[in-house]
């Protein structure tokens, strides 16, 4: 059994503002339609890190906390899964699809938007040339289906954008820079997850809530989700080698993921070392957006970032700052950069 460290009286000054940060994030206002902040189970909490029973996560919320069970869970096939951030992911997609959804049935060619970020995204679409040669089921179908396409997309590099933003010291409060957590080793396998359940729960047309928490459970299932002691001696089995520290501003965090999935290949969970031996990681495929779409829509997507990082992000750009970026273009530049970055300054 591991000793407990000894808390300074500094380190208890922080984690008393680490407390006022969790309270600030819960009870953050939004509006009940949006998706909503989940505070992540990152290594270096100073509130350190809840271990929940993979078989009793409570039911999925998207409008409050009330009746999930969050936290960090290890399974034996995709690594460490932070359920808060698979739950967020899903909440984004389950949103957007609803918002485009609208915009599309509205034959709107324009639609501004935010998603938890305060950054602005644009999207234009052109509607295929027989759209109005279609009857009202038709329209309703493909709109659906291609309002699912889209927000999968969008949701997916919306999650990459908290990543690049909190590398850069954006806080999600407005307190405290979340580098600590940024691209740490179980974001973007937890993110993807969670968009490409959301993605399969909306094809199924079926209750939101209801349908996410059963596809949880099945998922978590196929992972091989382990109990909790093993959650734990996964996270001991990693401290000191892919970080060390343990106190969030003290923490040094070894290793980062990059691998987004944003070059077409698979995204590879890791596994802890000797946990689970001879364990066959599950890997996931980031969601492509093809335009014109199959159903003939042609879709541009241009994000407009106001939050103050973004003169470190269009400098490494040379970009002008009045212009907007793109996705596929911009963001494969910036995470090389990040990663020489974390490279040069471990």
């Amino acid at each position: 059994m591991r000793h407990k460290k000894r808390i300074s009286a500094a380190q208890k000054a922080v984690l008393a503002l680490a407390a006022v940060f969790v309270i600030v994030l819960l009870g953050s206002c939004h509006r009940p339609d949006q998706p909503r902040l989940r505070p992540g189970a990152f290594f270096g909490s100073p509130t350190g890190i809840y271990f929940p029973d993979p078989n009793d996560l409570g039911k999925h919320n998207f409008e409050s906390p009330r009746g999930e069970k969050n936290g960090m869970i290890y399974t034996r096939r995709g690594g460490f899964i932070d359920l808060g951030h698979l739950r967020e992911a899903a909440d984004r997609t389950y949103y957007l699809t609803r918002l485009i959804y609208k915009n599309l049935m509205d034959e709107q060619t324009e639609l501004a938007f935010r998603v938890v970020e305060p950054s602005v995204y644009r999207l234009s679409v052109r509607y295929p040339p027989e759209w109005n040669d279609l009857s009202k089921k038709e329209k309703e179908n493909i709109a659906h289906e291609t309002a699912v396409q889209i927000a999968r997309y969008t949701a997916h590099n919306s999650l990459i954008w908290h990543e690049i933003l909190t590398w850069f010291g954006f806080a999600s409060s407005g307190l405290f820079s979340e580098n600590i957590s940024a691209f740490s080793w179980e974001d973007p396998y937890s993110d993807l997850l969670g968009v490409t359940l959301a993605a399969e729960v909306l094809r199924e047309e079926q209750p939101y809530e209801q349908t996410l928490t059963r596809r949880i459970d099945e998922t978590l299932r196929v992972l091989e989700a382990q109990p909790p002691e093993v959650a734990r001696r996964a996270a001991d089995r990693i401290d000191g080698k892919w970080y060390s520290g343990g106190f969030y501003f003290f923490v040094n965090m070894k290793k980062r993921n990059f691998d987004v999935g944003l070059d077409g290949r698979p995204l590879i969970p890791w596994l802890a070392p000797d946990i689970c031996p001879d364990a066959q990681p599950y890997p996931l495929l980031a969601p492509t957006l093809k335009s014109p779409t199959a159903w003939g829509f042609t879709v541009e997507i241009e994000l407009y970032p106001v939050e103050l990082e973004k003169r470190k992000i269009y400098a490494i750009l040379n970009r002008d700052m009045d212009l907007p970026l793109y996705p596929a273009t911009h963001f494969p530049v910036l995470l090389e950069d990040i990663r020489r970055q974390a490279e040069n300054h471990p």
